[in-house]
């Protein structure tokens, strides 16, 4: 009887501006590409990136030879498109589960400095250390030319097919969490907030940053900075912007509204609004259980 081959998962990140360099008008270049190697290709909504970045999420399901031959043909498509180049070099990068990320490192880093000299590619896998508060995946940076990062994911996804709890974490919705708040992806790109929070529509531009101001009560602030500071720290790291509270007593004129500015690229910042409205959304829904 021959022998089935083994069937393999893969998420990896795109610019959002290649999304539709993949999906093709109506969504034919993403059907001609499962047809041609029988694998499942789905990218995540337009509202769906990765947290910390701009990135949708591509995931690739089907046979190792399909999954690795899709991945082959979206590259190369990507690059005469002149996307998902980085120095002029192909660039692929891997979303992996950080409890599976053992079987790629090895002892000692042995295993990911054997499969670069395999292959001959520049790979690099985020550091956990500076993993985003509640995400639990890391990124794998995979550089070369085209044969070269092909054979590194090669390698990647043999080793990680043979660790039995990757598959289960690699289904899972993409998820994070900040002070104990479960925040779906989707939410990233969620650029309004709940009119009740009084938002001030005010936005200045300088170059690509924006500052944009927003009234909360007095009541909520503790919401907003967590215990310690814990929170409103969280949502910086997370979303890379500055977050500034006004001082205690300093509130907008006729309220007892305090000030918080949120400074950042367009993106990051409406990313830190979203995870504001979140926070102080659980906060007061509990405040409400509680009366």
């Amino acid at each position: 009887m021959p022998v089935q081959e083994l069937s393999i998962i893969l998420k990896f990140l795109i610019p959002d501006s290649a999304a539709g360099s993949i999906i093709g008008k109506g969504g034919a270049t993403v059907n001609e590409l499962q047809t041609q190697t029988g694998s499942r290709i789905q990218l995540s909504r337009n509202a769906e990136i990765f947290p910390g970045t701009t990135d949708r999420i591509v995931t690739l399901c089907g046979t190792a030879s399909s999954t690795l031959g899709a991945l082959h043909l979206i590259i190369s498509k990507l690059v005469r498109d002149g996307e998902g180049l980085v120095g002029g070099r192909p660039q692929v990068k891997l979303v992996i589960p950080n409890a599976s990320c053992g079987c790629i490192i090895g002892r000692g880093g042995a295993t990911i400095r054997n499969f670069a000299v395999d292959s001959q590619a520049d790979i690099k896998l985020s550091s956990q250390e500076h993993m985003i508060p509640g995400v639990n995946e890391r990124v794998l940076t995979i550089s070369g030319p085209n044969d070269c990062v092909l054979r590194a994911v090669a390698l990647v996804a043999t080793a990680l097919s043979q660790d039995e709890s990757y598959e289960e974490l690699i289904s899972r919705p993409l998820t994070y969490t900040i002070d104990g708040i479960s925040v779906p992806s989707s939410a990233m790109k969620n650029n309004h907030m709940n009119a009740n929070r009084d938002v001030e529509n005010q936005a200045t531009r300088d170059g690509s940053m924006i500052s944009i101001v927003i009234n909360i009560p007095d009541e909520h602030i503790g919401a907003v900075l967590g215990k310690g500071g814990r929170t409103i720290s969280e949502i910086q790291i997370v979303s890379g912007t500055r977050i500034k509270v006004s001082d205690r007593g300093d509130y907008v004129e006729g309220t007892k509204n305090r000030r918080v500015t949120l400074t950042g690229a367009g993106e990051k910042v409406r990313m830190a609004q979203c995870l504001l409205e979140q926070k102080l959304c659980t906060s007061t829904s509990a405040e409400d259980m509680d009366l």
